[in-house]
């Protein structure tokens, strides 16, 4: 699946007011690319979709850190995310020598 663009997505609103494409057309869409982005097993928090790979915050890695450190620079909150990323990357490293055990 690709992302559609904007004039895509005019274009099958279009196609809805003529029938056809169903009504929840776009709304199928939407979540079937978000299952491709995130995930088909993609878990929820407050309605939103989390995420959970490698580099997010239940799964950080090292090399995340390294590259918000390099480009992170210029964040207004620069130091504590750097400080929690890198309490994030302690308890993934501990829950995945838990799982390798």
């Amino acid at each position: 699946m690709v992302t559609k663009t904007q004039e895509e997505i005019a274009e099958m609103r279009h196609q809805i007011e003529l029938g056809a494409l169903p009504p929840d057309a776009i709304k199928k869409y939407r979540e079937e690319e978000a299952r491709n982005v995130f995930g088909h097993d993609a878990r929820k928090s407050k309605g939103r979709l989390l995420e959970q790979g490698l580099g997010s915050a239940g799964n950080q890695t090292r090399n995340s850190i390294e590259s918000y450190r390099k480009y992170g620079k210029g964040d207004p909150d620069y130091a504590a995310n750097l400080e929690r990323m890198e309490r994030e990357l302690k308890e993934s490293n501990e829950r995945r020598a838990e799982e390798a055990a």
